[in-house]
């Protein structure tokens, strides 16, 4: 039976549809949608406008600022695409299951492809670490995803020193009510994964751990996670509020074997199954909102760059991780994978061309704004400058922050700790590389 490449795009805070539209909405609209072959679940940024309520406008902007500093809403578009590929999702045991007789070489589990932009990055990375944690269960215990979702949250609000029995007691205890299925996650496609979630939970332990009366939130797995098996990100050379750290995938010493990033396809870690990820993260010119593409169409021109990116480096990834599985199916005396028509996602026949890369003269989007072309000297969007939110974020780089939460390396003396050396001001604090991330050459390529 044949492969389904379920694709799930969540997108950032506040992106909507219309000519502003983000790079995982552009996506979204150009794949190629077929059952059986290729099929895909889109969630509207939080703190979307609906245009339904008096006072809409400022209405959005008050609800975009509480989604990007709280999250609100974000567990709701996870929740929602958990439910999409519950239903969805086969594996080769539901295929034999379905048609009896058929080899196991004779079929292949679907595939999952997760991709986001902004805190919808960050929500693709909560999905899969959920996935990797729990697992996906049938459609008709549904109804039980919410009570599983909140033990899987929980998992980080335990000290570093609990065990792991007692730290996944909860999860453990559902799985054996529900007996979910581990599905691998063949890629996270992300667009500027920031997630500063601030909540304020357990003011005391916070003002002894990290100096600062609330804490960033997170999430078991979104920084690491062996269940994956590609992982592209690109990064804005340029963002510098201070909401907006980027979130970087750093594979846990535990994941690794002598620093190379390994993939098991589960948490199961089955020595049979192991294999490499491939994890590439890439710096481009441009802020947040350009990396992301959601700069009106005609000026999107950086955006169309990281898209194109991703798109190329996803195919050239799976190409790596097939040659790599077949080699391991050969020397199994197994027959290799079959053969795909084209490595990456499918888009409509003549999109890449005409939406992505700007070069169908005359072409335009429905509110008359021609298609851009990727362009390494198109204009930047500075959020510091431009928006309604504009004030907001030049207010918080005024803000003191924990000196646990600064960019590493030697900070400029403006931005050394004062105030008995816990605190510091962000500033317009500029973003750090980590090692082994790359750079866009100059020309854009």
């Amino acid at each position: 039976m044949p492969m389904t490449r379920i694709i799930i795009c969540i997108d950032g805070t506040g992106n909507e549809i219309g000519d502003r539209e983000s790079n995982v909405l552009k996506l979204y609209k150009a794949l190629h949608i077929e059952e059986g072959e290729q099929i895909a679940h889109y969630a509207l940024g939080v703190g979307t406008y609906d245009g339904t309520k008096l006072m809409g406008r400022p209405r959005q902007a008050v609800r975009e600022f509480l989604g990007l500093a709280f999250g609100l809403g974000l567990e709701d578009d996870v929740l929602s695409a958990y439910r999409y590929l519950c239903r969805h999702y086969r594996s080769v045991e539901d295929k034999r299951a379905a048609q009896p007789g058929l080899s196991q070489d004779a079929a292949t589990s679907d595939q999952i492809y997760i991709c986001g932009f902004s805190r919808g990055a960050y929500a693709a990375r909560i999905l899969a670490g959920f996935i990797h944690n729990f697992g996906l269960i049938e459609p008709e215990k549904l109804h039980l995803a919410v009570p599983v979702f909140r033990a899987y949250r929980r998992v980080t609000d335990f000290d570093k020193s609990a065990s792991d029995d007692r730290v996944f007691q909860a999860l453990r205890e559902y799985e054996d009510v529900l007996r979910p299925q581990h599905p691998p996650i063949r890629a996270l496609l992300l667009f500027d994964t920031v997630s500063s979630l601030i909540r304020f939970r357990r003011p005391l332990y916070n003002l002894r751990k990290n100096y600062s009366l609330a804490e960033f939130g997170t999430h078991a797995s979104v920084n690491s996670n062996v269940s994956v098996r590609i992982v592209l990100h690109a990064l804005a050379r340029d963002e510098k509020r201070a909401l907006f750290r980027a979130q970087h995938w750093q594979p846990a010493a535990s994941d690794c074997d002598n620093g190379t990033p390994l993939y098991y396809g589960n948490n199961f870690r089955n020595e049979k199954a192991r294999h490499l990820q491939y994890i590439r993260q890439r710096w481009f010119r441009g802020f947040h909102s350009d990396i992301g593409g959601s700069p009106p169409e005609d000026e999107s021109g950086l955006g169309k760059i990281t898209l194109l990116w991703m798109l190329d480096a996803l195919a050239e990834a799976e190409k790596e991780a097939d040659a790599e599985d077949n080699a391991a199916r050969k020397k199994a005396r197994r027959s290799p994978l079959p053969k795909p028509r084209k490595y990456g996602l499918a888009l409509r026949r003549g999109a890449r061309k005409r939406y992505f890369e700007g070069a169908v003269d005359g072409a335009k989007t429905p509110g008359g704004l021609p298609y851009a072309a990727p362009d390494p000297d198109a204009p930047a969007h500075n959020s510091h400058t431009h928006g309604t939110l504009a004030p907001l974020w030049v207010l918080t780089e005024f803000l003191p922050k924990s000196v646990k939460r600064r960019e590493p390396g030697q900070p400029a003396w403006f931005r050394r700790a004062w105030l008995l050396g816990l605190w510091y001001l962000p500033l317009f604090e500029p973003r750090q590389p980590r090692a082994g991330d790359e750079q866009m050459e100059p020309e854009g390529n």
